[in-house]
């Protein structure tokens, strides 16, 4: 026999079982609330899943406060994110491992039976520790400067680095997989580099970084992000409402 409640005082009030069930109970409560949520959601024609295919260097806080703020209409949907470069996440959609990309609307993406929208703007700054000797130098330095010191770029290894990009600037290039390693190595002052604002804000604005200003690149490259999913399949409901919440957030210049 369990006693839920002591009745010894004015008022019965729960034993330490009776507030153990009480738990467990709101937990299945919880649990048939979300199981109603996804009946009604299939009845509406409603997604209860969005998989997600995200460019690396797109903003993660960016996704995760639209994602957040998604929950208080779509609380029923279950999100599966993976993270991985430019070309992939338009494969992952294509061979129906995602339902939507968020992609760099790089040149020369493959777009065949791919339909979109614009969601996102990024700008490009370059970078170095504060003690590397590019960071030394007055504002308006020329570019044969940056030839003269190690970069470094991110991208995956299958990628073809001898191809031309005009972020690269020198024949010493270290390469990393990720912007995470990438921000760490420029830390420590081992390499200048290319980096996205919302990567490198807290860093400059605590001094970890310093932006460097060379007089022949005025104007670093704007990044335009998209979202993307094939044509037969466009998003719902949640997976609308997720695109129009990450499109109204500031995009960080």
């Amino acid at each position: 026999q369990v006693t839920l409640f002591d009745r010894s005082g004015y008022r019965p009030t729960l034993t330490d079982d009776g507030r153990a069930l009480l738990l467990d109970a709101e937990i299945i409560f919880r649990r048939l609330d979300r199981l109603n949520a996804r009946v009604t959601a299939m009845k509406q024609d409603n997604e209860t899943e969005i998989r997600l295919a995200m460019d690396a260097s797109f903003s993660r806080a960016r996704l995760a406060d639209a994602i957040r703020d998604m929950a208080v209409d779509f609380p029923h949907v279950d999100f599966h994110i993976k993270t991985t470069h430019e070309a992939a996440v338009i494969r992952e959609v294509q061979e129906g491992r995602a339902h939507i990309g968020l992609v760099n609307l790089a040149p020369g993406l493959p777009g065949k039976n791919i339909d979109g929208r614009d969601i996102a703007v990024a700008r490009h700054h370059i970078i170095a520790a504060p003690d590397h000797p590019l960071a030394q130098l007055p504002d308006g330095f020329p570019l044969s400067a940056l030839d003269d010191h190690r970069q470094i770029i991110v991208t995956d290894y299958a990628a073809d680095t001898r191809q031309f990009d005009y972020r690269v600037h020198t024949t010493d290039v270290l390469i990393a997989d990720t912007y995470e390693m990438q921000i760490e190595l420029i830390r420590r002052g081992l390499a200048w580099g290319y980096a996205l604002d919302h990567h490198i804000a807290e860093d400059l604005a605590a001094g970890r970084l310093k932006e460097l200003r060379c007089a022949a690149i005025q104007h670093p490259a704007l990044v335009r992000y998209g979202a993307v999913w094939m044509v037969k399949q466009p998003p719902g409901p949640a997976a609308t409402r997720l695109l129009d919440l990450i499109s109204a957030a500031p995009d960080v210049f």
